[in-house]
């Protein structure tokens, strides 16, 4: 979500993304039986921050409309929108982590009452980055709210949370967000409209997917992939050396090396679906259609699905500890002597 989005705009993302819960949180401002600490959890991108701010708004807004719905309009939402209400707080990760001094200056907030009115609402966004030392010290004012306190905490991984932490809120599972609405998103954040459907392919996390475009590596391995599936549509013998000068280098650890499995994997997926049912087919790669395509017009389609089996067993192998060039390399073996033996 853009950080200068107007209030209006927030609900709207709110209500797009997520209708049903929205419809829950407006019952439970009607009925009265607001928990005082709820745990939003699920990847990033399928509207957490927004329905947060929404429900803030919701409990702050002066002219809240027939449907239930914040106006977006009066000047209690728009503080909200800019960060500016008093009291409405929010929390955010310095770095990589939510830091124990950061949860300290918090604790004194949960101790005061609301400078305006009753209420006070704490948004923690990154709540499973917090140490465990910074989690304890959050845990006490969770259990023991001061008047009309609020508390949203927002986190990608709850397995990340201390149970107690979990235990002492209402955790609302968010579902995945429509995939036109993910993709929008995708774009939003610099990626061309062929490489989100790439994206979309390989994950649901929109913070996974801005960590991607940090020095290029997402269309690096892009090209890399390209190369690589090239090569070995062409019988190229030097696909092996590629895997060690382009492809390995990329894997800086364990969930990059994930992904460039997975984009292998997705290129085989695609060169059989596009065989199968071309006019359905999505191309994720734009080699599909101007490279791989005219290439793989000589190798059955029993064959591509025969790689792709393999593409698949490959990373069932990397699943048991073994090198990540190592499984990758015998991959490239196996996968040329199938189709140097069977092209038509």
């Amino acid at each position: 979500m853009a950080e200068e989005a107007s209030a209006v705009a927030i609900c709207q993302m709110a209500l797009d993304q997520q209708p049903q819960l929205v419809a829950h949180f407006k019952h439970m401002v009607q009925a009265g039986t607001l928990a005082h600490a709820f745990l939003f959890a699920g990847p990033d991108g399928r509207g957490q921050l927004p329905l947060a701010k929404w429900l803030a708004m919701r409990l702050f807004c002066q002219h809240v409309d027939a449907n239930g719905n914040p106006d977006g309009t009066c000047v209690d939402c728009v503080r909200i929108a800019k960060g500016e209400h008093p009291d409405v707080l929010e929390l955010a990760p310095t770095g990589q982590r939510l830091k124990i001094d950061q949860i300290r200056q918090l604790r004194s907030e949960f101790t005061k009452k609301a400078v305006e009115g009753q209420q006070k609402v704490f948004i923690i966004r990154g709540a499973d980055t917090m140490t465990t030392s910074a989690a304890n010290s959050l845990l006490k004012f969770i259990e023991e709210p001061v008047g009309q306190q609020t508390a949203i905490l927002l986190a990608e991984n709850r397995q990340q949370l201390l149970p107690t932490i979990i235990s002492r809120t209402e955790v609302i599972e968010f579902p995945r967000v429509a995939a036109q609405d993910f993709h929008q998103q995708v774009m939003d954040l610099g990626y061309s409209d062929e490489e989100g459907y790439l994206v979309q392919a390989l994950t649901d996390s929109l913070t996974e997917a801005r960590n991607w475009l940090e020095d290029d590596w997402f269309a690096s391995v892009v090209r890399a992939v390209t190369q690589l599936v090239t090569e070995l549509l062409q019988g190229d013998l030097t696909a092996f050396t590629t895997v060690q000068t382009s492809i390995v280098p990329l894997a800086s650890d364990r969930s990059r090396a994930k992904i460039l499995m997975a984009m292998v994997v997705q290129a085989w997926r695609d060169l059989l679906m596009q065989r199968l049912v071309p006019s359905q087919q999505q191309p994720h790669f734009v080699a599909l259609t101007n490279q791989w395509a005219p290439l793989a017009e000589v190798v059955p389609t029993d064959v591509i699905l025969t790689v792709l089996e393999q593409a698949l067993s490959m990373q069932q192998r990397w699943q048991l500890n073994i090198s990540f060039q190592a499984t990758l390399e015998a991959f490239v073996l196996t996968s040329q002597l199938t189709l140097a033996e069977n092209r038509k």
